[in-house]
C-alpha cells in the first residue's frame, strides 16, 4: 500500500520549476504514479504546493543542550525532513549528541563537528572558543573519523563575541581539521575578529560561509553597497553563501541590497535554536521572507531542497522527487496577503505571501498533518 498525492503543483528541483502531476510514495520511496494500486491512500492536494522534504543546512538540535531544540519538535511541523546540526557538539560531546538527537528522531540528521571540543555548551556564560584548550583540531578529526556516517564537516564560530582574540587561531585550526578529513568547513560570520576578508581568504571550494547576510557593522559581505571583492573572489573559487538566519545572522537591508543585484544565497537555512525560535519561527518563514525581498518561489525552494542536500554531500536522491528517492515530501499552502517580517537588527520587510505547512511525510509515513485545521479555517 502506498500514498498518492493527487492534483498538486509539484516543485521538481531537477528542473527548477513546478509541474502539475501526481506523486506516489511506496515502500519508503518515491515511485512512478503509473504504479498506483487500488488500495493506495489517495490524498487530494489540488491547489497546494508539493515539494521534496526541506533540508535545513543550519540548525541546533542537540536536545537537552543549551542551544538544542528537539529535532522532532522543529522538523515535521516545518516541512523539514533533513536537519543539519551546525556544530552544537564538539568531539567530546558528539556521542551524547548521537544519543539525544540522531538515534531518537524520525528526521534525518547530519552534523558539522565544532572545532571546540565542548561545542556550544552554555553560550550564555561564554563562547566555546574563549578557553584556548578547547580549540583542538585533533579531537575534531578523531571524532569525524569515528562518525563518518553522520559527520559532514567542521564548524567554527569565528567571531569576537564567541572567541575574542582566539577567533583567528580557531579559524586556522578549523581549516587544518577540515583539510585533514577532506570535508567542508562551515564558518559563522559575526563581529570581528575574525574579519570578513580573513575568513573569505581562508575558505575553499565547497566551504560554507553561514550568516552570510548578517548586518554586523564593519564585518558585512557588502562594501559600498556591493559584494566585497574578497567574498566575490571566494564565490568564484566555489565558496558557498548560506543564510543561517538565527538571532543576528540576517539583515533585511543587506539581503535587499544583494538580491537587488542578483547576488542570491546558495542555500537558505534557519539557524533554529532555543534563543532564536521566537524570531525565526521556522524554515518556511525564512523562505517566505526571502520571497518578500525579491526571490521567486522556485528560487527559494531550490535553496532549501536540492542545493543544501548537495552541499552536505547527501546521496540517494535526498532533496528531490525523482523515482527511487526517499519518500520525504512536504505539502504547503500558499497564503496570500500582506505580511511583515522582522530581523535581528531591528529591520523589517514586507511580503505578499507566506508558506504554511499542511502535510509532512518522512520515509513514506505521515509525520505531520494539518489538513483538519485547514478544513476548519474554510468553514
Amino acid at each position: 500500500m502506498g500514498i498518492t498525492l493527487r492534483g498538486g503543483s509539484v516543485f521538481d528541483p531537477d528542473i527548477g520549476s513546478q509541474v502539475r502531476t501526481d506523486l506516489r510514495l511506496a515502500d519508503g520511496l518515491i515511485s512512478s504514479p503509473e504504479e498506483h494500486e487500488p488500495n493506495d491512500e489517495v490524498i487530494d492536494v489540488t491547489g497546494l504546493l508539493v515539494t521534496p522534504g526541506l533540508v535545513d543546512l543550519h540548525t541546533h538540535v542537540f536536545d537537552g543542550q543549551d542551544l538544542g531544540l528537539s529535532p522532532d519538535l522543529v522538523a515535521a511541523p516545518s516541512g523539514t525532513t533533513t536537519l543539519i546540526d551546525a556544530g552544537s557538539a564538539g568531539g567530546h560531546l558528539f556521542g551524547a549528541f548521537r544519543f539525544a538527537a540522531v538515534d531518537r528522531s524520525a528526521a534525518r540528521i547530519r552534523a558539522f563537528v565544532n572545532i571546540a571540543s565542548i561545542g556550544t555548551t552554555s553560550i550564555r556564560l561564554g563562547g566555546e572558543l574563549r578557553t584556548s584548550a578547547y580549540i583542538d583540531d585533533g579531537v575534531a578529526v578523531e571524532c569525524i573519523e569515528r562518525n563518518r556516517d553522520i559527520a559532514i564537516g567542521v564548524k567554527v564560530r569565528a567571531s569576537g563575541d564567541v572567541g575574542g582574540e582566539n577567533s583567528l587561531e580557531a579559524l586556522r585550526r578549523a581549516r587544518r581539521a577540515a583539510d585533514r578529513v577532506q570535508l567542508p568547513l562551515m564558518v559563522h560570520l559575526g563581529p570581528a575578529p575574525a574579519a570578513i576578508d580573513d575568513i573569505a581568504d581562508t575558505l575553499r571550494a565547497g566551504d560554507i560561509l553561514t550568516h552570510a547576510f548578517t548586518g554586523w557593522e564593519d564585518n558585512r559581505i557588502v562594501l559600498g553597497g556591493r559584494l566585497r571583492p574578497s567574498v566575490r573572489e571566494a564565490r568564484q573559487r566555489g565558496v558557498l553563501l548560506d543564510i543561517g538566519h538565527g538571532m543576528s545572522g540576517f539583515s533585511s537591508a543587506v539581503a535587499r541590497a544583494l538580491i537587488d543585484q542578483g547576488e542570491f544565497p546558495d542555500t537558505i537555512s534557519s539557524d533554529l535554536h532555543t534563543y532564536s525560535r521566537s524570531l525565526v519561527v521556522d524554515l518556511p518563514t525564512v523562505l517566505s521572507k526571502l520571497m518578500g525581498l525579491g526571490m521567486s518561489l522556485d528560487e527559494v525552494l531550490m535553496r532549501a531542497t536540492l542545493a543544501p542536500a548537495r552541499t552536505a554531500a547527501m546521496a540517494d536522491g535526498i532533496g528531490t522527487v525523482r523515482p527511487g528517492a526517499p519518500a520525504d515530501v512536504a505539502v504547503f499552502r500558499r497564503v496570500h496577503g500582506p505580511v511583515t517580517f522582522t530581523d535581528g537588527f531591528g529591520g523589517t520587510s514586507r511580503g505578499s505571501e507566506r508558506l504554511e505547512v499542511v502535510l509532512t511525510i518522512i520515509g513514506g509515513r505521515i509525520a505531520f498533518d494539518a489538513r483538519a485545521d485547514m478544513i476548519k479555517e474554510t468553514r
